[in-house]
């Protein structure tokens, strides 16, 4: 099944030049007819992955990989067609009921690559990306290297635990403490966000351009590495809300310090799901973890919401079903 090319850990670039599946898109320039390659898997390390545990790639990739889950809407015959070699978010309102279906029906990274070449809006730096924006300026904002990550975010928890320390009296335990319960709050807002917030179903135009921005744009292509990370400005935002609740909640003395170990736990999460993407893990935790998250993608996009964690996925049976 040339799904299943998706659950390896990276998709060859030189696998095709046409989508995965199809779900309402034009066909890319000098596509048609072409003959495509194999992908460069084998049953035998299928196999040899598979004996190295219940949860590894084996599992995943020799089952039959199905098109949508049972209640994604399914694509009409008679949806508009998206040009993915122009600006894709202007395209999206159009798409009605066949958006959920189209949206998780992942390009290929060589597809990617092909929608944008030879094309004049569309900047070198960023040519093997889908175009989201048709002006340079917002399409720029849109690429957010992963690096960047640490960069804004460990100064932020730095200066939470110092000002915990040396303001608030928190000793060496208390902050640990706190800090720990932060962490592990972390991923209880990490799974309701990714479930409620990131898979909502839009109904409206608007709505549906909303989600693709998003999240829908790393459905599509989860295999740009420019779009995988979360913004910070609108990671800056989100945290001074989640700060907000806490202090109403707990008060200010305690919700710095937890601030401080819930975003050490968001940094994990998010520098997680770039590793999950591009990284090639050694340990079985890190291939679990990679495999979870590419079956989420790719298999069952209406659960295994956890990607630092699937402890929430467990709590509220929403983990992987089970196989054929």
């Amino acid at each position: 099944d040339r799904r299943a090319l998706c659950l390896l850990d990276a998709v060859d670039p030189d696998s095709g030049p046409g989508r995965v599946g199809a779900h309402g898109h034009v066909a890319l320039r000098g596509a048609t007819g072409q003959k495509q390659r194999q992908h460069k898997h084998s049953p035998k390390a299928d196999g040899r992955e598979g004996r190295r545990g219940r949860h590894a790639w084996g599992e995943y990739t020799r089952s039959r990989l199905p098109r949508v889950p049972p209640s994604a809407a399914p694509a009409k015959q008679d949806a508009p067609q998206v040009d993915l070699g122009r600006a894709v978010l202007p395209q999206v309102g159009a798409l009605g009921a066949a958006y959920d279906a189209w949206v998780h029906d992942a390009v290929s990274p060589r597809a990617a690559a092909e929608a944008n070449e030879g094309s004049a809006v569309q900047p070198a730096r960023w040519s093997g990306s889908l175009r989201l924006f048709e002006t340079n300026l917002m399409e720029s904002m849109s690429h957010i290297p992963w690096w960047l990550v640490p960069v804004v975010w460990v100064p932020i928890v730095v200066g939470l635990g110092t000002y915990a320390v040396l303001a608030l009296g928190h000793g060496a335990l208390s902050l640990t403490l706190h800090a720990l319960g932060g962490f592990v709050l972390w991923t209880l807002v990490e799974y309701l966000l990714h479930r409620f917030v990131f898979h909502y179903k839009p109904r409206s135009a608007f709505g549906r351009k909303v989600h693709f921005l998003a999240h829908g744009i790393h459905h599509l292509d989860p295999w740009d590495p420019t779009r995988l990370v979360f913004p910070p400005v609108a990671g800056l935002i989100i945290a001074s809300g989640i700060l907000g609740v806490l202090t109403l909640t707990m008060g200010w003395v305690a919700a710095i310090p937890v601030m401080a170990g819930l975003l050490v736990g968001y940094m994990t999460y998010d520098l997680t799901h770039y590793y999950t993407h591009h990284g090639k893990p050694k340990s079985r935790w890190g291939k679990f973890l990679k495999a979870w998250h590419l079956a989420h993608h790719h298999k069952h996009w209406e659960r295994m919401y956890g990607v630092s964690s699937p402890l929430w996925d467990y709590v509220f049976r929403t983990g992987r079903p089970p196989l054929p």
